[in-house]
């Protein structure tokens, strides 16, 4: 236990005033919730809300994980686990027990803020149910960027510089070379 500056409580040897075993209880509002304008309540409150932002990529991939099970032989169950999140609610509960909530207000609120993970993991599985039929049509469209780019941008650029039948085969030349593998690989 630690005393509003950071030092570890200590009883005093000898005759005086001793220092009480246990912290000083914050007044708490209505709600329950310490009503102290400290720097450390607000560091605390930071570092709940750095966690709670944490999850939410962390519950993408671990949602993009199970949304991609069955589909690559390197996608399992097993991959797409979360078991790492029960250090992190601690890490929320513990502070605020410390600054005075209940033992159980202070679980549910380490709770709470891990609830982020499971809903954007739903939404994580759902993207990679949506894209994957839309992805060879996302690719081909990049691709025809490309195409795009090289022949409105890259050819007449080659042109002013004298080299523009040379660019213009060997993209030619490219796309040949691309179809054959796309259509001999699959």
């Amino acid at each position: 236990d630690k005393g509003e500056n950071g030092e570890p409580y200590q009883r005093r040897k000898g005759a005086g005033a001793t220092l009480p075993d246990t912290p000083p209880v914050f007044p708490t509002a209505r709600d329950g919730a310490p009503t102290t304008g400290s720097s450390s309540w607000r560091r605390i409150m930071l570092m709940i809300l750095a966690i709670t932002i944490h999850n939410i990529p962390e519950g993408l991939a671990v949602g993009v994980g199970f949304g991609a099970v069955g589909k690559s032989a390197s996608a399992t169950f097993q991959s797409a686990s979360g078991i790492q999140n029960f250090p992190e609610g601690l890490a929320v509960s513990l502070p605020l027990r410390g600054a005075g909530f209940s033992t159980w207000k202070a679980f549910w609120y380490g709770q709470l803020s891990g609830m982020v993970e499971p809903l954007a993991g739903v939404f994580g599985a759902f993207a990679v149910v949506v894209a994957e039929p839309l992805l060879p049509y996302a690719l081909g469209f990049a691709a025809g960027a490309m195409v795009y780019v090289v022949m409105d941008d890259i050819i007449p650029e080659a042109q002013t510089s004298g080299n523009g039948k040379l660019a213009s085969w060997t993209s030619i030349l490219g796309f040949v070379v691309m179809m054959s593998l796309d259509v001999g690989l699959g």
